[in-house]
């Protein structure tokens, strides 16, 4: 239940073992390489990560165009690689302790999960079409509007 405050889900996720699958219900934060590159950027300019960061699971995901009648169209997980560079800054300000995608992630996301105490928790691709039709109520953008799909 992602309703509750993150470090309840983090506590309740820290029971479970490597290899469990988990049901997700509630709000996630989605946002890709761009996103993380301009958030990054934010912070380097001396301005605090996002508080929508700090409170929700981040889903690196891409929307497909929305069809007529639907919250969203297709809404695949992307390779969680490419965001693999922002972990370690983002978790040590109160962030992406959750993180949602496809694929492996390297050493240094292992060692920043078990340092600030993140989870990532791995999805495939194949079902994204009926997440979309099924599970996504409705999708609004919090930041950067002129990214279009890339924007969080």
């Amino acid at each position: 239940d992602l309703k509750r405050p993150i470090d309840e889900v983090r506590q309740q996720l820290s029971q479970y073992p490597v290899g469990t699958r988990v049901m997700l219900n509630g709000t996630l934060i989605v946002a890709r390489d761009i996103a993380h590159a301009k958030i990054k950027e934010m912070m380097d300019n001396g301005e605090p990560l996002p508080e929508y960061m700090k409170t929700s699971p981040i889903y690196y995901a891409g929307p497909a165009k929305t069809p007529e009648g639907y919250a969203s169209g297709s809404f695949g997980p992307t390779t969680a690689g490419r965001m693999d560079s922002y972990v370690d800054l983002f978790q040590s300000h109160g962030g992406s302790y959750i993180t949602l995608a496809k694929g492996n992630r390297s050493k240094q996301v292992t060692d920043a999960c078990k340092k600030h105490g993140g989870f990532y928790l791995g999805s495939i691709g194949g079902p994204a079409a009926i997440l979309a039709k099924d599970s996504i109520k409705q999708v609004t953008c919090l930041a950067f509007p002129e990214l279009g799909m890339e924007a969080v």
